[in-house]
């Protein structure tokens, strides 16, 4: 593309400031579910605002701010339509992403973000300043927003499924153990792929009493069990999944979750551990970015995969390959030293 089409620099920098809208945008429409009543066909701003209960209006506006970044486009006559990444916030779509439009804008992340300098002056993430507790805490207090954060991580696990099963053998398994595995998304979609394996959904107790939906399809071959990571005995298993879990410590608690599946493995275990792997050196992708979003709310990281073999070495593992999927995942694998 010629230089002459460009934005000025001044221009960029408007457009990047505008990106927190965008977001608040996306997480009104996704909590209002606006996608879900255009997948029968192109519907008014007017009729939407009946079907959501919003200001007809204000709706219209925030749709036509959207449209400009590809989510939504006008229709005939003053209607409004689908485009692939609409199709995205829609409940049911394959892929949905409607739950992480609504928990990426929800009070825990926003009230750390606006402190974000904080965070970079100290050092030391900023939700429990922001929010006056621990996330989590808020999520057991906020029982809505913890509803749809646990969903977000139904839909994250929905981006990763397809590109994990297709590049990692889950076969040699009898029992999967899916530990922060929130609803169980990804280890359902295993047992699917896997008739023969079983699986143990392992999260805090009024997550997996939640998950009962999730875990229907294969209800029969789940044990679902409440506990800590941090602190109690993780059960024996084949193979051991921590999608997006790592990710939300410092390495010193890391490396006592690992340490916990080390101790409970049986004779021959592995680890699949799935996270965006920061490349080095660092190029375009949402990695770095998402680090970013761990340092301020959790005083978490993302990681190089030497980072991730280090903690696996101090958890009694060795990394023996990092599998690179077709998504922003990398699948790294580890085994007992």
């Amino acid at each position: 593309m010629s230089d002459a089409n460009a934005l000025p620099p001044q221009a960029m920098i408007l457009q990047m400031l505008m990106g927190p809208w965008v977001a608040q945008a996306l997480g009104a429409v996704a909590r209002l579910g606006v996608a879900d009543h255009l997948d029968a066909g192109p519907k008014t701003a007017a009729e939407l605002a009946v079907l959501v209960n919003a200001n007809a209006a204000a709706l219209g506006r925030t749709l036509r701010a959207l449209s400009t970044v590809g989510v939504f486009a006008p229709a005939a006559g003053e209607g409004w339509q689908h485009t692939p990444l609409s199709q995205c916030l829609a409940t049911d779509a394959p892929g949905s992403m409607r739950f992480m439009a609504q928990a990426e804008t929800d009070r825990v992340h926003w009230a750390s973000w606006e402190r974000f300098t904080d965070c970079v002056r100290s050092g030391q993430a900023q939700a429990e300043a922001g929010l006056g507790c621990a996330p989590w805490t808020y999520y057991e207090n906020h029982p809505e927003d913890g509803a749809a954060f646990s969903r977000a991580m139904a839909n994250v696990s929905s981006m990763a499924i397809e590109p994990v099963l297709s590049a990692y053998d889950f076969s040699q398994a009898a029992v999967i153990a899916d530990i922060g595995g929130a609803y169980g998304a990804l280890l359902v979609a295993v047992l699917q792929a896997n008739p023969a394996a079983r699986g143990i959904l392992f999260d805090l107790p009024h997550i997996v009493e939640g998950a009962g939906g999730m875990v229907a399809p294969v209800q029969e071959r789940v044990e679902r069990v409440g506990g800590n990571f941090l602190e109690d005995t993780l059960p024996a298993a084949d193979l051991y999944l921590l999608k997006h879990i790592l990710h939300d410590w410092d390495d010193a608690s890391s490396v006592r979750i690992l340490t916990g599946v080390r101790a409970a493995m049986n004779p021959g275990a592995r680890v699949a551990v799935v996270e965006m792997v920061v490349p080095q050196p660092v190029g375009p992708g949402p990695a770095a970015w998402m680090d970013l979003n761990m340092m301020v709310i959790l005083n978490g990281m993302e990681r190089t995969e030497a980072e991730y073999a280090a903690l696996f070495e101090r958890a009694g593992l060795k990394l023996t390959r990092a599998v690179p999927t077709p998504s922003p995942y990398t699948l790294l694998e580890a085994e007992a030293v």
